[in-house]
């Protein structure tokens, strides 16, 4: 028969190695998230070695009249080419975003259309990207981005409260959000007679994004960033006025 201190030392023995079989699995169970968030971090790394240009945006902008509606996000084709001419005038460009923002600047449609011609990049789908970094230019939802600024793709503002980079104009803003989108979908140099403008161009892993579905965690840490985009053109190119 075990004495008292026997059966006591016994317990104790238990209780101890309990306790070290509790901390060894916490511990691997602390070593295997650390080592998913490393795996998860080189992936994104893998992926593109820039930083995304801007913050986390809305999962989509809300219409009028889409109260509890969630487009079904998978079925939208994001694999649009950047590179390419306008295939919406800017009369209609104008008309869509003054339905949403009675104060919006034409001249900034004429300019997305223009210089979206002259780099070959869809001007009219950046636009579309515009409307979804400023809110439809009113610049409104917590963004430290002002009209004043001119920067309509969010370009530098990497954490909320940033206000990132400014331009001197609508058409400098607009050239130098263009260009960064020429910088991902194009390994060719500026067109002849063009400066850089866009401050970030050069952090740009040249022709890494051909489609706007490949600007997802890429140009902003959202998985269906593309496909917002498009869902945007899609609705401006069924736009009646």
């Amino acid at each position: 028969m075990l004495s008292f201190s026997a059966v006591f030392n016994v317990k104790s023995t238990k209780r101890a190695l309990t306790h070290h079989i509790f901390s060894y699995k916490t511990l691997m169970t602390r070593l295997f998230i650390l080592v998913a968030m490393l795996s998860a971090s080189l992936s994104m790394t893998a992926r593109d070695t820039v930083p995304p240009d801007t913050i986390v945006i809305p999962d989509y902008i809300q219409f009028p009249g889409d109260e509890g509606f969630e487009p079904a996000m998978a079925e939208i084709d994001a694999t649009i080419p950047i590179l390419g001419l306008p295939e919406i005038d800017v009369e209609r460009m104008y008309r869509f975003v003054a339905d949403q923002n009675p104060d919006f600047d034409r001249k900034i449609a004429e300019a997305f259309y223009e210089i979206g011609h002259d780099y070959g990049v869809r001007g009219d789908i950046a636009l579309c990207q515009a409307i979804l970094e400023t809110g439809w230019f009113a610049f409104t939802g917590g963004t430290a981005v002002t009209p004043d600024q001119h920067n309509y793709c969010g370009l530098g503002v990497t954490k909320l409260g940033m206000k990132g980079h400014s331009f001197e104009s609508i058409d400098e803003g607009v050239t130098a959000h263009i260009q960064h989108l020429y910088a991902y979908a194009s390994k060719h140099p500026l067109p002849s007679g063009h400066k850089v403008i866009d401050p970030r161009f050069k952090m740009v892993k040249r022709g890494t994004a051909s489609t706007w579905a490949d600007l997802n965690y890429r140009w902003a840490m959202n998985d269906k960033y593309g496909q917002h985009i498009i869902l945007l053109y899609n609705r401006m190119a069924a736009f009646r006025f």
